[in-house]
């Protein structure tokens, strides 16, 4: 059994029409969901299984099922409609489906195919661009385990619907011992009986604090992770006060942008400059309050010095651009390293280290440059809640495949205090710290920024 997802990369999840001054830059839709067949309704069990999955998890399902005939598979689509707006799918083969669950015996292998399918949805893979890769299908194999075990599954059963996956991976998927093996991590997550008597606070022994624990207790502090996990958007005002250099009697430079953030989509709004911007998947868009075109890039200084667009994005993203990211760490908390307790400021907090990011712009072998990114989490033992964010971003220049210069940014994000809304705790100042390094010590001035988050709010749809 081939068990794939299929991406439609060029659209995006939760994609929102026009609202307070923000546009929707243009997208062609899907024709064809089924490879050229009919969709049709799906079959009262598929749903009924989709429903309690979903139920499981404590969510809202926001996208639809189908089932299409011969494509021998189940996959995560995104479509747009009539009113082109954009609606998530899962498809699946009823024949096929059916056939799997009559190889492995068991009902719960077609149910764990369509949690596996789920999973690619509420981690959000469904939006990158690199289509599927192991550590993306061994991230669903992990929520699909952990889901087949909250609804009663034995191991056994939950591992079912890799009975007939090759034994030899390939660039795209694992082999089957892997599988099996991230099945296994999912469900122990939820039947291991010494997890669920551990109470995190900051007198739990060292021996005992995970990573599991930090996250889902930040969750239960932030307002529950049912509540949590239903917001699709934050619409909020951030008032931006700037100084650079160590003369702190100097007048801060004071601007405020307006943010629209939902999942992989930031639009930013400076009435100031009558200046739009739209952060779509990490490709960037501007353009004028008064004009409906959308450009690609930064916008030029003057009339045409252009500006790096990686940058441009960095410095204008709003304080809490992790917050829909970070959903991935609730399903996939094992991708994070616990680092100890440390000190941030008077401030005792579990240490995560999250993995390193690289990125590649431009061709090394002509022009571009690798941007290293390491992020480490800080969460106050007393309240749970995140403290601060402390970014490593180093930066290589290439040029005909040689380094020519190496440029290492420290970011220091701390959220000193949290507001209420809607039994939702969210950020409401943070400050921020950009200092460049030269061997690991400053270099230059730093830059210093306070951040008042207002006007905040928490939305359930995308608008």
């Amino acid at each position: 059994m081939k068990n794939s997802i299929v991406f439609a990369i060029t659209l995006l999840l939760g994609l929102y029409g026009s609202a307070q001054g923000f546009q929707n830059v243009v997208i062609e839709s899907v024709d064809d969901l089924c490879f050229g067949n009919t969709s049709q309704s799906a079959d009262p069990e598929a749903e009924a299984i989709v429903d309690e999955i979903m139920g499981q998890m404590g969510l809202n399902r926001n996208f639809k099922l189908r089932k299409c005939e011969n494509i021998k598979n189940a996959l995560a689509h995104i479509e747009e409609d009539e009113n082109n707006n954009l609606v998530p799918y899962i498809l699946y083969d009823p024949k096929w489906l059916g056939q799997m669950s009559k190889n492995s015996q068991m009902d719960w292998a077609s149910i764990g195919v369509l949690a596996h399918e789920v999973g690619h949805f509420l981690l959000y893979h469904s939006l990158n661009r690199g289509g599927s890769n192991p550590r993306w299908e061994l991230s669903a194999d992990r929520f699909a385990g952990h889901t087949l075990a909250r609804m009663g599954s034995t191991l056994e059963e939950a591992q079912s619907m890799f009975a007939n996956v090759p034994e030899k991976g390939s660039s795209t998927h694992p082999g089957r011992t892997e599988r099996l093996e991230a099945i296994k991590i999912g469900w122990m997550k939820y039947n291991d009986p010494n997890l669920k008597k551990i109470i995190l606070d900051e007198d739990t022994a060292e021996r005992d604090v995970t990573p599991e624990l930090i996250i889902n207790r930040y969750y239960s502090q932030l307002g529950g992770i049912k509540e949590v996990g239903q917001i699709k958007q934050l619409n909020f005002k951030e008032t931006i006060s700037e100084t650079k250099g160590e003369n702190f009697n100097q007048e801060p430079v004071v601007y405020v942008y307006d943010y629209q953030q939902s999942v992989n989509t930031i639009a930013i709004l400076h009435k100031e400059r009558q200046e739009q911007y739209l952060i779509k998947n990490d490709s960037l868009f501007w353009k004028y309050t008064d004009q409906d075109q959308w450009r690609n890039g930064a916008p030029p200084i003057g009339t045409s010095l252009k500006q790096d667009s990686y940058t441009f994005k960095r410095e204008r993203k709003p304080a809490t651009q992790y917050f829909f990211d970070d959903f991935l760490l609730l399903s996939n908390p094992e991708v994070a390293h616990y680092r100890g307790r440390r000190r941030m400021g008077n401030e005792e907090c579990f240490l995560l280290e999250l993995p390193q990011e690289t990125i590649e712009i431009g061709n090394l072998n002509k022009k571009g440059k690798r941007i290293q990114l390491t992020k480490h989490y800080y969460f106050s033992t007393q309240s749970g809640l995140l403290y601060a964010i402390m970014e490593n971003e180093k930066t290589e220049h290439f040029r005909k495949g040689k380094r020519k210069d190496q440029k290492t940014m420290e970011i220091k994000k701390i959220i000193s205090e949290y507001d209420l809304h809607d039994q939702t705790y969210f950020p409401k100042e943070v400050q921020i710290i950009e200092t460049e390094l030269e061997y690991d010590l400053p270099k230059g001035d730093r830059l210093y920024q306070q951040r008042s988050i207002s006007e905040v709010e928490l939305l359930n749809e995308v608008k």
